[in-house]
């Protein structure tokens, strides 16, 4: 494998079709960890909509491109949302809800590159913390204590899955 040069891109819909393609290698590579069959129109459909939809605003999604040989494949996202809160008199929250890198790519700094472009989009915003549901694998765990000025905090946590979720393909009155 070649040094790897990476450069961290904005999803688009420009580069859709690459993120498209890091999907499916990401099953390929990982098919225990992605149990459900990848259907490529209904997520660049999904993808379209949610790029485009006024609710999603504030969600990004960051790919992690190896320019350094092939075709710039990715090889790693981080999927973060920020979130407005009047708590505490108007607050910013940022939840990292998804960090994927490829298996192949592991350990060679790739994810570390995402936190950072993040932390720096994050920075610009005048935006100084974020937090994520870690993950319970050794690996993932290994990773976390990697994070300088990071902590993990054991907390409960509620969900709830409202019947018939739908997704909304026209702007909601809130």
């Amino acid at each position: 494998m070649n040094k790897l040069t990476l450069s961290a891109l904005k999803l688009s819909t420009l580069n859709l079709d690459k993120l498209i393609q890091f999907e499916k290698n990401a099953r390929i590579s990982e098919p225990d960890v992605f149990i459900h069959d990848f259907d490529e129109v209904k997520f660049r459909s999904e993808t379209l909509n949610a790029l485009n939809h006024p609710l999603f605003a504030s969600a990004r999604c960051l790919i992690c491109v190896n320019i350094g040989g092939g075709d710039g494949d990715v090889i790693g996202r981080i999927d973060f949302s920020i979130h407005p809160s009047f708590a505490f008199g108007g607050d910013l929250r940022v939840y990292v809800d998804w960090v994927y890198v490829l298996k192949e790519y592991r350990h060679k700094g790739v994810a570390q590159f995402l936190f950072q472009e993040m932390e720096k989009t994050l920075t610009e915003l005048d935006i100084n913390n974020y937090f994520l549901i870690a993950a319970e694998n050794e690996e993932a765990q290994r990773f976390y204590g990697s994070l300088k000025n990071a902590q993990i905090e054991k907390q409960d946590l509620l969900t709830k899955v409202i019947e018939a979720p739908t997704f909304r393909t026209q702007p909601c009155e809130l």
